[in-house]
């Protein structure tokens, strides 16, 4: 009887939300791709919930995320391009999953921070070179010096891991 309640309950939360996006999308007028994306998140995130996010936690952040990218598309519009708003908000989705799953003491391997941070970083340089005029000399010296920032970077790298290897060894 147990399985038929939660049956019962998953179903009831899945109505709940159909019949608030219903009423939404006749108040608000939801146009596009961006509410249904976000309906199916919504559902996937209170059956996660239900069973203490250990459902669709990711997909479900990330259909959330990305169903805001495309509501928020037209209105940032003016600060960045459509694509960057979409990154954006698919990188907050990760974000969520990844903030959900420390809240609930919860690892995640591999963990959708990472990619969440990395798709945020890029939407936000978007917009601010989008908005922000630098000289072109700036630029001549970046062209010239961006290799040296890929050599340090590496060495670095090979650095920290012959360092952890030799702790290791």
């Amino acid at each position: 009887m147990i399985v038929n309640d939660r049956r019962g309950l998953n179903v009831g939360v899945a109505l709940v939300a159909l019949g608030l996006y219903f009423l939404l999308q006749r108040s608000f007028h939801f146009r596009g791709p961006g509410p249904v994306l976000l309906l199916i998140g919504t559902i996937l995130l209170a059956i996660a919930a239900l069973r203490d996010f250990r459902g669709p936690l990711v997909p479900a952040c990330v259909l959330l995320g990305l169903g805001t990218g495309f509501l928020l598309r037209d209105p940032l519009e003016n600060w960045m391009p459509g694509w960057a708003t979409l990154l954006l908000g698919l990188g907050s989705g990760f974000l969520l999953a990844s903030g959900l799953d420390h809240a609930a003491g919860r690892e995640r391997r591999p963990t959708p921070f990472v990619p969440g941070v990395v798709l945020v970083a890029i939407a936000l340089v978007t917009a601010v070179s989008a908005n922000l005029r630098l000289p072109e000399s700036l630029y001549d010296v970046l062209w010239r010096f961006w290799p040296f920032v890929l050599v340090a970077g590496g060495l670095i790298l090979v650095m920290q891991a012959a360092r952890g290897r030799r702790k290791a060894g």
